[in-house]
C-alpha cells in the first residue's frame, strides 16, 4: 500500500510540475526576446562605436544584421562579427515587424545579389539613434506573445500578453 501511495504522489507531483510550466508563461519565448534584445543593444553599441550604421532585416523565421559600406554606398551582410550573426527562430515561434504602428509584410530572407542588395528594415545609426520599432514574437496555437519595443533614443522594452494587446 505505501508503494502505491508513492506512486500517486509522484504521478500528482509530476503533473502539478507540467502544469505549472504550461501556466507559467512561455520561457523558450521569454530566452528568445531577451537574446534579441542583447544582441540588438550590442549592434547599436558596436555602431556608436565604429561610427557606422548597422541595419537589421527581420523576416517570420529570424532576422540578420547588415552593415553599411560607405565606398559601395550600399548595405552588406555582416559576417565577421559572430555576435551579428544571422539568428532562426526556434520551432513554432513566428515574428512579425511594426514600423510607424503600421505591420510590415516580412518576405523571406534571401540571399543578396548585385542587382538586389539587402536592406534593413530597421537601422542602428552611428549617433545611437534608431529607427522606432516594435518586434512581436507569437507561438503558433497558443495566446503567448512577446514584443520588444525600440525607440528613437536607442532603448528596448519588452511587453507581454495584455501589455502587447493594449498598444
Amino acid at each position: 500500500e505505501v508503494l502505491v501511495v508513492v506512486v500517486i504522489i509522484g504521478i500528482i507531483a509530476s503533473m502539478a510540475m507540467v502544469s505549472t510550466r504550461v501556466l507559467g508563461g512561455d520561457h523558450e519565448m521569454d530566452q528568445e526576446t531577451k537574446r534579441f534584445v542583447a544582441v540588438l543593444a550590442q549592434a547599436r553599441e558596436d555602431a556608436m562605436l565604429e561610427g557606422r550604421d548597422v541595419g537589421l532585416r527581420v523576416d517570420a523565421r529570424g532576422y540578420d544584421f547588415l552593415r553599411y559600406d560607405g565606398r559601395r554606398e550600399q548595405w552588406q551582410l555582416e559576417t565577421e562579427d559572430a555576435m551579428l550573426r544571422a539568428r532562426s527562430l526556434p520551432e513554432g515561434l513566428e515574428a512579425g515587424l511594426w514600423l510607424e504602428s503600421r505591420q510590415v509584410k516580412l518576405a523571406a530572407r534571401v540571399a543578396p545579389t548585385e542587382r538586389t542588395p539587402p536592406q534593413p528594415q530597421v537601422v542602428l545609426m552611428a549617433s545611437g539613434d534608431m529607427v522606432p520599432f516594435e518586434l512581436r514574437l507569437e507561438r503558433a496555437g497558443t495566446r503567448e506573445l512577446r514584443a520588444v519595443v525600440g525607440s528613437i533614443e536607442g532603448k528596448f522594452e519588452v511587453l507581454k500578453n495584455d501589455a502587447v494587446a493594449r498598444r
